[in-house]
């Protein structure tokens, strides 16, 4: 029996060496890739780069133009320090480096996560799919853009947040938001954590006082992140306010970074094949109306109306009487890892699935998206895509029209020869109707699930 469990100690010991080797060989791939297909947008991260590093920090708003929060710009702060020191590293390498470097976080996060819910096989064909799907490096090593740069820390605080880590949590999440607000579509998802947690602990006598240190816990830390963020940027500002100056200019610098941000495309699809893609057009002002109310105000309540259902079907279950028996007779494994028990399990599939579903339905239903927001969605449909081949067929479906729209969006400011956006128009309708189709396939199959635990293979 010993020579058994040595033989299969050392059969998953070159599984893993053989999973390391594919994980380096890959990133070193998109190393001598980076050089190739850049899109434009690789310009202004060298602008801001060059001007934060000219101006300085407090003055870059009011001298450079710049729709992003103050999150990414540290890092093309430390980028430009580095260009300055080793001139000779191509400009299109390191400033896709982030963005790799992320997508080799969230591969090793996945298959960290999925080792311990699932069989190795399952956890290093998701990482590895991720990691080496063309809709990743499309993004990423390509392009140049920096989606996977604010997926990694989201998908790091649903990870912390299904191991009962709040504090950490909504750390994360507070710098997901910091560098694109698209975040704020997760808070409740945490919140709903911490209500778990609660309505867990509901018998013991000093409840109130622990959920209490616990809030202001996250309160603190979720402040104390977010002015230190913004500190550098609104110093000048601050002479003389005192310290309430402090969290007044903070509010108000991130409230005008936020607006920015968000009004800079008042469209209903900015390439994006969406449902506002298919029925409206793209670069439509999605303040014309339908029955006296804009396109934007539908969107967002077609995204409420399937965010309340999404939210409130993984709440049915988790927060169920019947649950927190079965979740209470684990809760001491949990304790131990929040993945030992068939309830951790089945909670960190469940919200991985809320979340996909959910920027899924962001990108669908939202106007003013653009077609790389997807990429989030693919991150988290990554985590769902082993449960069953129906969802792994999906998701390579889902891989691939993300490929398709960034293709359409590259080449429309990108002349390819040969070939014209144009000629992707007429199927635009039936690959948006294609997406609706699995994204609806995805949320009845959660929702049928939110009556029982999901059942995974054990590790």
């Amino acid at each position: 029996m010993d020579s058994g469990f040595k033989k299969g100690g050392e059969a998953k010991g070159r599984e893993l060496h053989f999973f390391l080797i594919f994980i380096i060989v890959g990133f070193i791939s998109r190393i001598f890739l980076s050089p190739y297909l850049t899109h434009g947008d690789i310009r202004s991260w060298k602008t801001w780069a060059t001007g934060i590093s000219n101006v300085g920090f407090s003055q870059f708003y009011d001298v450079i133009w710049c729709d992003y929060m103050p999150g990414y710009l540290y890092i093309l702060w430390l980028l430009e320090h580095i260009h300055s020191a080793f001139p000779k590293i191509p400009d299109t390498v390191l400033f896709k480096l982030p963005a790799n470097l992320s997508d080799l976080g969230i591969s090793i996060f996945i298959f960290f996560v999925l080792r311990n819910i699932t069989s190795l096989k399952n956890a290093k064909i998701a990482s590895l799919a991720y990691f080496f799907n063309p809709a990743s490096l499309s993004n990423s090593t390509f392009w140049g853009q920096v989606d996977s740069v604010h997926a990694l820390p989201i998908l790091a605080s649903i990870i912390l947040g299904v191991r009962r880590r709040f504090v950490l949590s909504s750390l994360f999440i507070v710098v997901a938001f910091m560098i694109k607000p698209q975040s704020l579509v997760i808070f409740p998802v945490i919140g709903f954590f911490i209500l778990r947690e609660v309505f867990l602990r509901k018998d013991e006598d000093d409840l109130v006082l622990k959920t209490s240190t616990l809030v202001l816990k996250i309160i603190a830390v979720s402040i104390i992140t977010i002015v230190l963020i913004s500190l550098p940027f609104i110093w000048g500002e601050l002479s003389n306010n005192g310290v309430m100056g402090i969290f007044k200019e903070t509010f108000l610098f991130i409230k005008d970074r936020f607006y920015t941000a968000y009004n800079g495309y008042k469209y209903t699809s900015a390439n994006a094949f969406n449902f506002w893609g298919m029925l409206h057009g793209m670069w439509k002002s999605d303040q014309d109306a339908f029955l006296d109310v804009t396109y934007q105000r539908w969107g967002t309540i077609m995204f409420g109306v399937f965010y309340v259902l999404i939210l409130g079907f993984l709440c049915r279950f988790e927060l169920s009487g019947r649950n927190f028996i079965r979740v209470q007779q684990f809760n001491l494994l949990e304790k131990q890892n929040a993945f030992c028990s068939e309830n951790g399990s089945s909670l960190t599939i469940r919200s991985f699935y809320a979340v996909t579903l959910i920027f899924f339905a962001l990108f669908l239903f939202v106007t003013r998206a653009h077609e790389r927001h997807f990429l989030t969605t693919v991150v988290f449909f990554t985590t769902i895509s082993f449960l069953s081949w129906r969802n792994f067929i999906s998701y390579l479906i889902v891989s691939a029209v993300y490929v398709a729209n960034m293709i359409y969006a590259y080449t429309k400011y990108n002349p390819i020869q040969g070939f014209s956006p144009s000629s992707m128009d007429p199927y635009i309708p039936g690959i948006v109707a294609l997406l609706l189709t699995i994204f609806l396939i995805v949320l009845t199959d959660f929702i049928r699930n939110s009556f029982k635990p999901y059942r995974v293979k054990s590790p």
